[in-house]
């Protein structure tokens, strides 16, 4: 049995194939969890396959908002069934897939602040919108409005206005297709246009929302540095953009059309714990909720989770799954075309870096393979990998860049590489005598480690104690023979400094399948060489729980009347004993020097660039 003895707080997490309500209590503990999978109700009714409607001819991949209504309404009635104590929850928070937008029609307001809580949201609101659709992060069907963007300000530049390049599923690049080239009758009879985080905390609250600033990031439309709109980004959503539409900005349509993409987006709410408002009539008639029940903002997906763990400045987050994802915190604006920055959700002045690699576990796994292949052992088998990877005492000169698909981090295609430094100098080479296939699997692990420390670095180098220690005789010796043996270092065609070169992580985490491969993580954690240390953690639901302490967090917030740090705020609560596992991992990260000059060497003189 569940004990609800005190205040609840629920956590939202609206992705692509579910949404899931995590409950938890003022000690932050996960109390209950309730999800609904969209194909197993509703394939039949909305015609989807994982959660959306897929063109293979077009690339558009999209999500029916109705859907999204039904799943608040099921989920609810599946706690109401469940005697869950509604009366009991004071905030609500969560997160949305990031990027997807959701367009309102004009008569979304009055039927947000008139719904009937003996009918359906979904039924209620079918006229809620212009387009009954929302761009899924998987919709690929933006390339022209990709090269637009980047034609009229410039690939970095761009990322240095907005935290990003352009990239397919960003809104603003979708708003621009919607705008001039796919919907363009349901753009005019649009009145407000939200994001899916501010369109749950719309639902919730009976009225549109403001964007939440650190998701509003994820449009390429918002300067960062000013916290506000780019005037050029806008006219490129509107489709009047001087250099690209050649539309003079002395027209009056220039203006008009800015004004009124504006007005649709609405103001961006900056970084807050207060909340947006209390909760929907709807759901105190329908669900018995208090009505002075808090609506927090809501995030997006990626923010969500590092909202669900004790992060702190410096510290980073390593997602090993197919994909390899790192999350970092940051006090230093650092933009790259190569990654993400966005603004922190919770801690002001204060940002979340991230960077997203295609080749993971494949690439790991495409080894793995080869080498257990050679000595005749079960394919799936992770022994010999690991044997080989716990095996190796030092570098040893040799490293590999393996790329199976297409890579985002950097640019470039399918290949694979290897090298060898010899005498100071890299060279290229096959399978051999030199370069044994066993020599792969420490290999990939080591470049994979790399080029996370070397895109970390300028993000780390300015940014808290990140080389509050770095000024040892050891590290400058090391430095110094770096920059003798390789020269002057570029990544992504940026030089990096000294400062960026020693930045070391406070604490890494890390989660995710390959996680559970402790060769693998204390190899990593050997590069990434945190000051603080490396730990192995489990964060089941980590995007609705990081909602559900969001909440707690604002809710704790407004009650004492001031800003509560929320880094302090959850490391107070949280257990580490229970939750992280330290890995006691070597630190060879001066060590690492050498491979970190390889590797930007490599990339710069050896590796096919899109």
């Amino acid at each position: 049995m569940v004990d609800y003895s005190s205040k609840l707080f629920l956590g939202f997490d609206l992705s692509t194939q579910q949404l899931k309500i995590i409950v938890t209590d003022e000690d932050l503990k996960p109390l209950k969890t309730y999800n609904v999978e969209f194909d197993s109700q509703y394939k039949s009714k909305y015609g989807i396959h994982k959660g959306v409607k897929a063109n293979e001819e077009d690339g558009e991949v999209i999500s029916p908002v109705l859907m999204w209504l039904d799943a608040i309404d099921y989920l609810f009635t599946q706690m109401k069934q469940d005697d869950f104590p509604f009366d009991k929850v004071v905030g609500i928070s969560g997160s949305g897939q990031q990027h997807g937008s959701i367009y309102w029609s004009h008569e979304a307001e009055s039927l947000l602040n008139n719904l009937k809580p003996n009918q359906d949201l979904s039924k209620q609101l079918t006229n809620a919108f212009s387009w009954e659709y929302s761009p899924n992060w998987q919709d690929h069907s933006t390339n022209s409005e990709a090269s637009d963007f980047h034609n009229a300000v410039g690939k970095e530049n761009l990322a240095k206005i907005t935290g990003s390049r352009a990239h397919l599923r960003f809104t603003g690049l979708q708003i621009r297709k919607f705008a001039t080239r796919s919907h363009k009758s349901e753009y005019e009879k649009t009145s407000r246009i939200s994001i899916v985080s501010s369109f749950v905390t719309s639902i919730l609250l009976g009225k549109i929302a403001n964007l939440e600033e650190s998701d509003a990031c994820g449009m390429n439309l918002y300067n960062i540095s000013k916290s506000s709109y780019n005037e050029d980004l806008l006219a490129l959503a509107a489709g009047v953009n001087s250099k690209i539409d050649k539309v003079d900005k002395s027209d009056p349509i220039y203006e008009k059309s800015i004004d009124e993409v504006r007005q649709k987006l609405g103001d961006i709410t900056p970084i807050t714990y207060e909340s947006s408002g209390e909760i929907s009539n709807y759901f105190v008639e329908r669900y018995k909720f208090n009505k002075n029940c808090k609506i927090y903002s809501f995030t997006g997906d990626n923010l969500a989770t590092i909202l669900s763990l004790p992060l702190q400045p410096n510290d980073c987050l390593v997602s090993l799954g197919t994909s390899t994802t790192v999350l970092l915190i940051t006090k230093n604006y650092e933009p790259s075309s190569q990654y993400h920055l966005f603004k922190h959700p919770t801690m002001p002045e204060h940002y979340m870096g991230m960077l997203c690699y295609c080749n993971g576990s494949l690439a790991r796994e495409k080894a793995r393979d080869e080498i257990n292949k050679k000595y005749k052992l079960d394919q799936k088998s992770w022994d010999k990998f690991n044997e080989l990877l716990d095996s190796q005492k030092a570098f040893d000169n040799k490293l590999g860049i393996y790329f199976p698909l297409g890579e985002i981090i950097p640019h470039a295609p399918a290949q694979t590489i290897r090298a060898i430094l010899k005498d100071g100098e890299i060279e290229k080479c096959k399978i051999g005598d030199e370069f044994k296939i066993e020599d792969d699997a420490c290999a990939i692990v080591e470049s994979q480690t790399l080029s996370c420390r070397l895109r970390a670095g300028p993000m780390l180098s300015k940014s808290g104690d990140a080389n509050k220690e770095e000024s040892t005789d050891e590290i400058n010796e090391a430095y110094n023979k770096l920059i003798d043996t390789f020269g002057q270092l570029k990544t992504d065609g940026k030089d990096q400094t000294k400062d960026s070169l020693i930045a070391r992580p406070n604490r890494c985490y890390y989660v995710g399948g390959a996680s559970n491969n402790l060769s693998i993580i204390n190899k990593m954690g050997s590069i990434f060489g945190p000051i603080n240390g490396n730990y192995k953690v489990e964060i089941p639901n980590a995007c609705a729980l990081g909602g559900a302490y969001k909440a707690s967090w604002s809710y704790k917030c407004e009650e004492e009347k001031k800003f509560i740090p929320y880094d302090d705020y959850i490391k107070k609560l949280f257990d580490t004993n229970d939750e992280l596992k330290d890995l006691k991992c070597e630190d060879k990260w001066i060590e690492y020097f050498k491979g970190v000059g390889m590797l930007a060497k490599m990339e710069e003189t050896l590796m096919e660039v899109d």
